[in-house]
């Protein structure tokens, strides 16, 4: 193919010559600001990005300025910029040191450089593309007689273009092995716990701790004690250094406090919530604020959130985290995302909010915790003793989830004297679906009255 044809080609891939390559200068120079400014950006950007992702040439030769300091060592200041511009010859056609000053002062480019980041890299896709139709419109003018090397000269064109926006999701049984084996040292050493431990024994000799990537649903008729236990989970995995982020759409961010601290304290809900607090009591409030406020527990109980709103969130909340837990209670009150709710059925709904939070949970990294209702098949049925078709609304629920845990109480004491029902002041934790290990029922002892629940078997109350 020679020159000219391939300029040609170009023109009518662009169209009209007036007609520019994607480029939005105003993203280049807001991502070269925040590489500026901040450390963390600079390197995420340098790991995301090349030179080729910048279109406007000066700031091309700005990029690679700040990668050549970087590699050195070396702070990407303006000044130091500047300097290595101008030993280059290049100072004055990148806007000299005016220019470098103006980007070392946008601090609002640190608001959305991420945002930033998408857009250049989709427009490298988008030229790329173009360049690539116009190799292959070329090639197809000038074919040989063989017209396979023409189809694979256009696959591989096509292959260099989309490769940089696959993820890479494929390991090798080496590294996959490698990684098992590592795995495996660490769960002898725990005893067969890996991950976050719920803090109940029992429960997590079977489920082997709360797993990253991992959806757990907690489910419970209305009053059974879900935002309960799933409270006492969270303290349990911050007192071993989890970092927990509660999203609560159902109670306000005080009654998660009060919960939380009758809990620890042992002093009556209802004694905390009327401020009746007796001469005496004040001493455990006191010991227990501090022991909660020395935990890595926040609490979001913003209404009607999305899914799409809390793993962004919970991105901010875990970043640098060791070990992070999401909680949210409960599923059925998130809302679909904003101008997206389908018509059809509520079931379709909570399917897609259920897909979204298993992705959540592998794109996280962490161990996600959605509670959620049951119907009220479970009041029909004799025994009353809960099951996986009881998940409210979906069925898609059961099939997302990895871990799904059912909590039984008996209503009454008439209820509880029966030898199918669980005795007074006994909640059965149902493991009715595990991936990663056997079903089971662990019983637990909960003390309705400062929602504590604690391991029957073991008397251990963490």
């Amino acid at each position: 193919m020679d020159a000219g044809t391939y300029d040609n080609v170009m023109t009518e891939a662009v169209g009209s010559p007036d007609r520019s390559m994607p480029c939005d200068r105003a993203a280049e120079a807001s991502v070269l600001s925040a590489m500026i400014l901040s450390q963390d950006a600079l390197t995420e950007c340098l790991t995301l990005l090349d030179a080729q992702d910048f279109y406007i040439p000066s700031n091309r030769r700005i990029f690679l300025a700040i990668r050549d300091l970087f590699e050195r060592g070396s702070s990407p200041d303006p000044v130091s910029l500047a300097d290595l511009l101008k030993s280059r010859g290049e100072l004055d056609r990148v806007g000299g040191p005016s220019y470098l000053l103006e980007l070392g002062g946008d601090t609002f480019a640190m608001a959305s450089w991420r945002n930033h980041v998408e857009i250049l890299r989709r427009d490298t896709t988008l030229r790329r593309l173009i360049e690539a139709s116009a190799a292959i419109t070329a090639l197809a003018y000038d074919a040989p007689e063989d017209t396979r090397e023409v189809v694979d000269m256009a696959e591989r064109r096509l292959f260099e273009v989309t490769q940089r926006d696959v993820a890479d999701g494929d390991q090798s049984l080496e590294e996959i092995l490698s990684a098992l084996y590592t795995e495996l040292g660490v769960m002898s050493r725990q005893k067969g716990a890996i991950g976050i431990n719920t803090g109940f024994p029992r429960l997590d000799r079977s489920l082997l701790g709360l797993r990253a990537g991992q959806m757990v649903v907690i489910g419970a008729r209305p009053g059974v004690g879900k935002t309960s236990f799933a409270l006492n989970v969270a303290v349990n995995a911050a007192a071993q250094g989890a970092s927990v982020a509660f999203f609560s759409l159902e109670m306000s961010s005080v009654e998660v406090g009060q919960r939380l601290l009758s809990s620890r304290s042992r002093i009556d809900l209802s004694t905390i919530r009327s401020a009746r607090i007796r001469e005496n009591q004040w001493h455990e409030l006191l010991t227990a604020c501090n022991d909660l406020s020395s935990l890595d527990v926040r609490v979001d109980d913003t209404p009607g959130t999305t899914v799409t709103e809390i793993r962004a969130k919970a991105r901010r909340m875990l970043h640098n985290k060791e070990k992070g837990l999401v909680i949210i209670d409960y599923l059925q009150l998130l809302s679909p995302p904003s101008g997206q709710r389908r018509s059809d059925s509520r079931a379709t709904e909570v399917a897609e909010m259920s897909r979204g939070i298993k992705i959540m949970a592998k794109e996280l990294g962490v161990p996600v915790i959605a509670l959620s209702q049951l119907s009220r098949e479970t009041e029909r049925r004799t025994g009353k003793r809960p099951q996986l078709s009881d998940l409210r609304e979906s069925g898609a629920i059961e099939q997302d989830a990895d871990v799904v845990l059912l909590l039984d109480r008996s209503s009454t004491p008439e209820e509880a004297e029966r030898q199918d029902r669980p005795d007074t002041g006994m909640t059965d934790v149902i493991i009715a679906k595990n991936r990663s290990g056997p079903t089971d029922i662990v019983p637990l002892g909960f003390v309705a009255s400062s929602t504590k629940f604690y391991e029957v078997d073991t008397r251990h109350e963490p």
